[in-house]
């Protein structure tokens, strides 16, 4: 607690100082700022400024320019700073002729948007006790609790679920998102925002932006590492944004070239040769673990149900619903009632990158904590492959491993509506009852049949090669758990590189978001 404080106030000194920018990111802003020109239009494109990693403010920028030329509209980016000399990325927008900016910290010295976020938080601690009673707590008529629960779970270390709602513990981040929404309405109320550009739609801080703009007629263009997806006025703002469209997965269904491709693409996945960190975490690099050395004699003829734990801090209200009040819950709730259902093994695995989240150890915790004697703990280094040739069906909330697992024939019984429900590749359930009515069909189920696995294959395929990396961005992105002051720097030094090697900033990617906004904006 101590450590967080100390950093909290390190934050905030480090923004009564201007930022001092580096020789790699002037490097960059001086090659770039060739490329880009500026235009006279009215505001209308609001950028979200507070993901401040290389990557993500180039990609936010270029769909920003993206947006001005079809839409004849001019940019203004959100910074975490108090004045313009504090920021680390207005120098950087400002290489796209991107020249107005918002020092977002301002807020803090509005006495009314603080006494707005004062009365909400003081509303919520008087009326909300529970954690479940928070994911749906409304405000103007947007569900914005879902956010708030995923911010507290995210950034209190060691909180996977909320059961109380707790002044001296959840304060400060409530105060922090009721802020947020307050600031946000003035920003929106001052500009006539048509288009939101964000790299996330999920904690208080990225999607109460999204929802706020969009109930007022906003396009949201999303760009998350290298999935991009754009929320049109008629799109539910909420759906996952890994979600690919009905139509274009019933375009692919009966064209066998697409299957043969899938095919080789899963197949990819299975060797560990997709370059994804949760593949090459599950896949590469493990031990093959053989029925014997898992199921003792006795027990071989049990069906065996292999429950696939979620990285618990990470947006468990992503997509449009969760049955539970978060991935620890169901787990919780998933295996207390497995533990008792006869003619089961009941196999449990960590998720394979929640040392990313700074997770240890609560898997076992919870078997410890509920006494489950009949859940049996995946060892560590086991390779995911392992459970293809054992497994009669797999358990998750709406993880990727119910895709995975489809594509083998294997039934996946899902808690959620993540970015394959609505496809009839897994078993879905309308509420908790029909979830655990599910479950407690577990010691009779059978195998899927090979339409719902071509199916699943189409989806995984079209799902994760959706995706767009331009050449002129750096290889690999920094991701959690990385260490991110020393990589920011080489970044920027990359990029540099990119350009003299030729890539272009106005590449494939982005005339294809030009396309896009075209024809939106002529329906």
């Amino acid at each position: 607690m101590m450590n967080l404080i100390r950093n909290k106030i390190k934050k905030i000194f480090k923004q009564l100082l201007p930022y001092s920018i580096s020789m790699e990111e002037l490097k960059f802003i001086d090659k770039n700022r060739t490329k880009w020109t500026n235009t006279n239009n009215d505001i209308g494109i609001l950028i979200e400024g507070f993901v401040d990693s290389p990557t993500s403010v180039v990609e936010k920028a270029r769909l920003a320019k993206a947006a001005e030329e079809v839409l004849k509209l001019k940019s203004i980016v959100m910074t975490r700073s108090l004045y313009n000399s504090s920021s680390n990325v207005k120098a950087v927008y400002e290489s796209f002729c991107i020249n107005k900016s918002l020092n977002y910290w301002q807020g803090y010295l509005n006495p009314l948007i603080i006494a707005k976020a004062i009365n909400v938080t003081f509303h919520i601690f008087k009326n909300i006790k529970k954690g479940d009673d928070l994911v749906g707590f409304k405000l103007n008529d947007i569900i914005i609790g879902d956010l708030i629960y995923d911010t507290l779970i995210r950034f209190i270390p060691n909180t996977y679920t909320v059961d109380n709602i707790e002044f001296k513990k959840h304060f400060r981040l409530i105060f922090r998102a009721a802020f947020t929404f307050h600031m946000n309405d003035k920003i929106l109320e001052k500009y006539n925002i048509q288009v939101v550009v964000t790299s996330h739609n999920v904690y208080a801080e990225y999607g109460l932006l999204c929802r706020q703009a969009h109930k007022n007629g906003a396009l949201i263009l999303l760009k998350d590492m290298d999935v991009y997806k754009c929320y049109d006025k008629n799109k539910n703002v909420n759906q996952h944004f890994l979600k690919i469209s009905m139509q274009e997965f019933n375009k692919s269904l009966n064209d066998d070239t697409i299957y043969e491709k899938a095919n080789d693409y899963y197949q990819s996945r299975l060797e560990g040769d997709i370059d994804q960190v949760d593949v090459k975490n599950a896949y590469k690099d493990k031990v093959i673990y053989r029925k014997d050395d898992l199921i003792q004699p006795q027990e071989q003829d049990n069906k065996n149900i292999f429950v696939m734990a979620h990285a618990f801090s990470d947006a468990p209200h992503v997509g449009e619903g969760l049955l539970f009040r978060d991935y620890y819950d169901w787990l919780v709730q998933t295996l207390i009632f497995l533990n008792k259902v006869d003619g089961i093994n009941c196999f449990v695995k960590s998720h394979p990158s929640s040392y990313m989240w700074g997770e240890k150890g609560v898997v076992e915790n919870i078997i410890d904590s509920y006494s489950l004697e009949n859940v049996k703990v995946l060892p560590a280094n086991l390779n995911t492959k392992s459970i293809y040739d054992l497994a009669d069906c797999i358990v998750t909330a709406k993880g990727t491993a119910g895709l995975e697992f489809s594509c083998a024939g294997i039934p996946a019984i899902i808690a959620g509506k993540g970015y394959y429900s609505g496809f009839r590749v897994a078993i879905e359930s309308e509420s908790v009852d029909d979830y655990f009515i599910n479950l407690s069909k577990t010691n009779s189920i059978h195998k899927l049949d090979d339409n719902t696995k071509r199916k699943a294959r189409i989806l995984l395929f079209k799902t994760f090669t959706n995706l767009y990396h331009s050449k002129v961005l750096p290889k690999v992105q920094i991701r959690p758990g990385d260490d991110y002051h020393l990589l920011y720097r080489s970044k920027y030094q990359e990029l540099s590189e990119n350009i003299d090697n030729g890539f272009e900033m106005k590449d494939e990617f982005y005339h294809m978001v030009k396309k896009e906004l075209k024809n939106i904006n002529e329906k």
